[in-house]
């Protein structure tokens, strides 16, 4: 399936270089009582950037990103790209020991920190192991004078420009490679999607070292001439007043879940008639909660699909009625196809592994050139791992991980079928699905499930497997149900299923 039109895009520097030019005299990001227009920005990660190559950054060198600090994350990854430099942000909460191994296997020569991460950064400075020769404090961006005509090296289409990790909820983390041609059309793509604008007022509250946070939101907001309003972190009352001065918010299912719970959401969300998006990804957003939160806000929640490898790929359309369950049409620049057993699918309907190919694919693995050519290997198509189909009208909906995919008794079980019909189970406030291994059926279904203390009904294994029974074909019904006080996530909100696998159950004290 291919997306309608057929769009070239500029390389991200060039767009971000035009982008300062154009919307000079704009607000381009407001942190706190401090904005600073599009000129200033342009100044200051100018600035940024002369500081980097002072120290010896050179092109297509890697710097690493480890700070709690947004602005000044914001200003070395903007720096680092327009020195010739890739930039690498990474979770500040990461310890020492993930911290060798992404220094160790990013080659990485430079890395910005604060206070509390500089420690760490220097051990990795002293390590012989580590190619870094050297730490900057990110106060120092901060502190840097602006300099609105400090020269910049040239970059060329191909050249790398950021590299984030995969989340390594199914393995080692990746290196994803993105070049300046790749991120540009990516972004572009996605911008032109949920039709960004200048005139448009963003609010950002979501990690830097995220691909949703750092290019879903930073980098399409910086391309379009449009304003950010930047918090740390989400907060459920202190972004409401954001929100209040916006016209799009983005967001993962744990925000709109903590909104929720708080009274003063619904008296904020009267006043939000100027906001004409919202928007949720990373992880899907439990359909019973999905009524009443669009209720409040008096508008659709823009559902879409997209992964460190390709940004989005698909989203719900702002301006047509959403599809129950769907993640909506392919974007511009995005061909897609579902592959089963190694052969796409002919069926429409048939489910299969999503593969997706056009210029807003990441470029490689990095230092993994056998993983690059099997994530390839079908026809130049990306493998995403994820399992779905395609219905008459071209909207794609997924029902799972290929790796999560629990084959019993010969039979196919998709894990979010199982958890749709779990989470619809009176007592039930949210469930996770897996197979482990059975010497009779190969593997059976087993069920972790965090009970609703606001439901007038207990949930019990017993009444568990009765309403499954009553609503899923035998073998989809749980073998095994485990009750946990919360199911453990990443930072972006997705389930960690191999953690419950490994052991949460025990060591939490989960009963049967």
């Amino acid at each position: 399936m291919k997306s309608e039109a057929a769009t070239s895009f500029q390389p991200f520097r060039d767009q971000l270089e035009a982008a300062f030019v154009q919307f000079a005299q704009r607000p381009a990001l407001t942190y706190q009582d401090k904005t600073w227009t599009y000129a200033e920005l342009d100044a200051r990660t100018r600035a940024a950037a002369a500081h980097l190559q002072k120290q010896g950054l050179r092109a297509g060198e890697r710097v690493i990103l480890y700070t709690a600090d947004k602005r000044a994350l914001l200003l070395a990854h903007l720096g680092a790209i327009r020195a010739g430099g890739v930039s690498l942000p990474l979770n500040f909460k990461f310890t020492p020991r993930e911290m060798e191994y992404y220094a160790q296997d990013s080659g990485a020569v430079l890395a910005v920190g604060g206070d509390a991460e500089l420690p760490v950064l220097q051990a990795l400075v002293d390590d012989e192991e580590t190619p870094l020769r050297g730490v900057l404090h990110a106060d120092e961006f901060l502190a840097l004078e602006p300099q609105p005509t400090a020269p910049l090296p040239d970059s060329k289409a191909k050249d790398w420009a950021l590299l984030l990790y995969s989340s390594g909820t199914t393995g080692q983390p990746k290196g994803v490679v993105h070049t300046h041609a790749n991120l540009g059309a990516a972004v572009r793509s996605l911008a032109d999607c949920w039709a960004f604008a200048p005139d448009d007022v963003l609010v950002n509250v979501l990690p830097f070292f995220h691909i949703h946070g750092i290019s879903f939101a930073s980098h399409v907001n910086f391309l379009t001439g449009a304003h950010m309003l930047m918090a740390d972190q989400f907060h459920p009352v202190r972004t409401l007043d954001l929100i209040d001065r916006a016209t799009v918010f983005m967001a993962i299912p744990p925000m709109y879940y903590q909104l929720l719970g708080r009274p003063e959401f619904r008296a904020h969300a009267k006043k939000w008639s100027h906001v004409r998006l919202f928007t949720c990804g990373s992880a899907p957003i439990r359909p019973e909660v999905l009524p009443e939160l669009e209720g409040i806000l008096k508008s659709p929640l823009i559902n879409r699909y997209g992964m460190t490898e390709s940004h989005v790929i698909a989203s719900l359309p702002i301006d047509k009625p959403s599809v129950q369950g769907s993640v909506g049409l392919p974007l511009d620049g995005i061909e897609m196809t579902m592959v089963e057993d190694g052969s796409t699918t002919k069926d429409g309907h048939a489910v299969g592994e999503v593969h997706v190919r056009g210029p807003v694919i990441f470029d490689h693995y990095l230092n993994r050139p056998e993983a690059t050519a099997e994530a390839f290997a079908h026809e130049g198509y990306f493998a995403t791992g994820d399992l779905g189909f395609v219905d008459p009208q071209g909207y794609l909906t997924l029902i799972g991980r290929k790796v999560d995919l629990i084959i019993t008794k010969g039979f196919n079980v998709y894990p979010p079928m199982v958890e749709r019909v779990l989470n619809d189970c009176p007592g039930v406030k949210e469930s996770a699905v897996f197979g482990l291994p059975d010497d009779l059926r190969g593997e059976k279904v087993v069920a972790v499930v965090v009970k609703d203390p606001a439901a007038d009904t207990e949930a019990t294994p017993r009444n568990i497997r009765d309403f499954c029974r009553e609503r899923s074909v035998d073998y989809q019904v749980p073998s095994d149900v485990y009750f946990v006080d919360e199911l453990p996530r990443n930072t972006m909100g997705k389930v960690l299923k191999r953690e419950l696998r490994d052991g949460l159950l025990a060591e939490a004290g989960g009963k049967r």
